[in-house]
Formats: structure tokens, sequence, C-alpha cells
């Protein structure tokens, strides 16, 4: 048992001392040395089992305080044969440093399809940075011409956008010297669609009617509110000056426009019973009040726009009057 022990032993450490799935790993530069503040593509390389894990190096900003990174490709890989894998990475560095420069190893650890674990590192390599050979018999000049930046659309978009304000300005004022030329306003609003004048007297006597001011002991108010409402609708639909007649003037204006007798004899009464209780300090019964109301309801809608005939002799209106004989109470 002691002698399989020990024999066990010593294979583990030979297991050991064996190479893991990580065959070779190379950095390779495409040259050793360059000028100051140039380019040097680093080409690494990694050859490996498949199914191992590897873990890369980390590469940030910098190799070393000397040498910096400029830009890195992805890590790409390929199938080289036999089972085996190769990774490759190219990086491009510079430096800023003169003289000879190493180049660190750098780590790689490995985990076979078995489970060993090892770590590798690269070769190191020297750089030789190269200093710029001045002419002392010559002007000083900067070492690479200045380059220049394209154009691009934030550059211009300052301008475009000035452009555009002073373009939107010009055409502001154009309009409004125009409109001020033709007397007519810079920014013309729509106007609300107004009601028929037949419509604001109806909903106006409505109004009337719901306040009930005859009922209060207010006929003399009563009868001036409806005689109103009628000299307005007057004014409004036959562009009679009502406003401004007696009674009788307006029962002279308006024969021409209530062709009916009846409408005419409505608009008698009403008036009469309102001189009655405004002049004469009459006081109209209750009956008579309510009649008034009607005989004003009763002129208003008889009296709207009539239907009229389109040009395909079909019957529209915009204003359609109720039945001349109905009374609305």
């Amino acid at each position: 048992m002691k002698h399989n022990s020990g024999l066990y032993i010593i294979l583990a450490f030979i297991a050991l001392l064996l190479p893991v799935s990580g065959k070779s790993q190379k950095v390779i530069p495409d040259t050793t040395s360059i000028l100051i503040g140039g380019h040097l593509k680093v080409t690494i390389e990694l050859e490996t089992e498949k199914g191992s894990l590897v873990e890369w190096p980390v590469l940030e900003d910098t190799i070393s305080k000397s040498i910096e990174i400029i830009s890195k490709n992805k890590a790409d890989t390929v199938n080289s044969g036999n089972n085996k894998l190769l990774i490759s990475q190219i990086i491009t560095v510079t430096s800023f440093d003169t003289g000879f420069i190493v180049f660190p190893p750098l780590n790689f650890k490995l985990k076979g399809i078995s489970g060993e674990i090892a770590d590798l590192k690269s070769e190191p390599f020297l750089l030789e940075i190269k200093n710029v050979q001045v002419d002392t018999a010559k002007d000083i000049k900067d070492i690479k011409p200045v380059l220049n930046a394209p154009y691009t659309l934030r550059d211009f978009l300052p301008w475009i956008l000035l452009a555009a304000a002073i373009g939107l300005l010009g055409a502001l004022l154009w309009f409004f010297i125009r409109n001020r030329k033709r007397n007519k306003p810079f920014i013309k609003l729509p106007s609300k669609p107004q009601k028929p004048p037949h419509t604001i007297a109806i909903e106006m006597l409505e109004e009337l009617k719901n306040e009930q001011l005859w009922q209060k002991g207010q006929v003399k108010e009563y009868y001036t509110r409806l005689t109103d409402i009628l000299r307005e609708f007057f004014e409004k639909r036959f562009g009679v000056n009502a406003a401004e007649m007696t009674s009788d003037e307006i029962l002279f204006a308006m024969k021409d426009h209530l062709v009916e007798a009846s409408l005419m004899n409505d608009l008698k009464k009403l008036l009469l019973l309102s001189d009655l209780a405004k002049f004469a300090k009459g006081q109209p019964i209750g009956s008579e009040n309510e009649l008034s109301m009607t005989y004003a309801k009763t002129i208003v809608l008889n009296s709207s726009v009539a239907p009229s005939i389109n040009d395909n002799g079909n019957g529209s209106s915009e204003e359609v009057s109720e039945n001349k004989n109905t009374v609305i109470e």
C-alpha cells in the first residue's frame, strides 16, 4: 500500500509539470522601432484546445506607464486543426518616451477540459522609440502638419438656424405690412357662428317667462322687457330701427313685413297692452299677460327665414320656420 501511495504522489507531481491545454502564447509586434508618437501594431495570439476556458489579458488605456493603447480590435477565434483553437487580437500602441522600452509580458489564465488551471505569460520584448532628428540649421516646425478636421452639420447648424429665423421674421414683417396696407388684421381669428335672430328672441322670451315678473307684481318691467325683445328682433331680422319708434311707428313699419293680418293683429294687441301697462298705469289681468307672451312668440316664429329652393329643386333652408299656426306657451 505504501509503495502504491508513493507512485500516486509521483504521478500527480508529473501531471502538474505537464503543460495544460494552452500550447503557446505570443505577442508579435509589426516592428520594434518607431518614431516618438508613432503607431505600433501588436498581435496577441494564444493556441488552446477546444473546450478550454480562457481568461484574456485585461487591456485598458495603457500597457505600462510608457506605452499607451490607441485602439483595440475584437478578439478573433479560428480553428487551427487537431482540435485546437487560435485566439488572436490586434492592438495599436504608441509611446512618447524616447529610448529603449520593455513591452511587458501579458498574463493568460487557462482552465483545461480536465479541470487543470495554469497561468501563462507571453515573452517580453524591447521597443526602441526614436526621437525626431532636428536640423538646427533650419527653422522649428511641427513633427507632423496640422490636420484639417472635416466639417460636420453641427458646424453649420447655428448659421442654418440664424438664416431660418431671419427668413421667418422677414416673412412675418411682409405679411404685417401687406395686411396693414389693405386694412386687414394681421391674424384673422375664426368668428363664432351667430345664432339666427328668431333663435335669440325665443331664448330671451323663455328667460323672461321663467323670471315670472308679472306674477311678482312687476307688470311694467315685464312689458318693457317683452317689447324690447321684439324691437331687437325686428331690427336684426328686418333692419327696422324699432328701438327708436313708438308703437304706432312700429305698426306702420312692420305692415310690409308681417303680411298676414293675424300677425299684425297680434302685434297691435301686444303693443296696446304694453302701452297700457307702461304709460296709462293700467293693470292687465293675468290671462292678458300670458296672452302677450303668446303673441310675441307667434310673431317671432312666423317671421323666421322661409325655406328656399336649391339648384337641384330640393327644399333647403338655413333657418326653417315653425308652422305658422303653431303657438308656443
